[in-house]
């Protein structure tokens, strides 16, 4: 039984032995990589393969990519709390309007039962005179000029989440002071007149970087 063996030449045999320890350090990087890689939310096969060609540095490779399961965590965060706050911001709406609505009505009795008409110039211009025949609407008196400070006031005003609860409108320039500050994080979710949705401040061009606001200072 002997005689039917393999048998090797005497440089063939360490060769081999080479071959196999080789194979076989590869593999322990590869099957560490694959080990790793679900607890950070990626393929165990893909990542076995990269630890095999790459060794270390797949392992460091590995550990130095974002978490994925964490990012993952972190937008569904975001899309939650977005989600409340437009919920929010929308029955505050509607309890804004509910109120202007109830106000307005309170004032048209008022004018019905005295007989008077407090209307705005502007509520007269849209309707015309037509108490007075239908003729031609009343002229308005020139607007006064805008005050010196008009373009202070129309710097834009923003909201902001807190602790799932919005805060607000605070001016750009009071709201970069929190964020400056430490008060207000990367991740804090805001929102002003023109955005299509609440978003995290750090992705804003306003406060990035991308405007006069500037990039926020790195503390030592």
């Amino acid at each position: 039984m002997i005689a039917y063996l393999p048998k090797f030449d005497d440089d063939v045999g360490p060769m081999l032995i080479a071959f196999l320890v080789v194979a076989a350090i590869y593999g322990v990087f590869g099957i560490i990589c694959a080990v790793i890689a679900p607890s950070r939310g990626r393929s165990a096969l893909g990542w076995f393969f990269i630890g095999v060609a790459l060794q270390c540095i797949g392992i460091i490779l590995l550990l130095l990519l974002p978490d994925l399961k964490v990012e993952a965590a972190k937008q569904r965060r975001r899309e939650e709390e977005s989600r409340k706050l437009r919920e929010l911001l929308k029955k505050e709406r509607q309890v804004s309007d509910n109120r202007h609505a109830a106000h307005r009505n309170r004032l048209g009795a008022h004018d019905r039962a005295l007989g008077l008409d407090t209307s705005t110039a502007e509520e007269q211009a849209l309707l015309g005179d037509s108490g007075a025949g239908g003729g031609s609407p009343r002229a308005l008196p020139p607007a006064p000029p805008l005050p010196a400070d008009a373009a202070a006031s129309a710097e834009p005003v923003w909201h902001y989440a807190e602790a799932g609860q919005q805060r607000g409108p605070v001016p750009a320039s009071k709201l970069r002071l929190l964020w400056r500050e430490g008060r207000v994080s990367d991740d804090t979710l805001v929102w002003r007149q023109g955005l299509s949705d609440w978003t995290a401040i750090a992705d804003l061009p306003e406060f990035n970087g991308g405007s006069d606001l500037g990039d926020r200072p790195i503390e030592d």
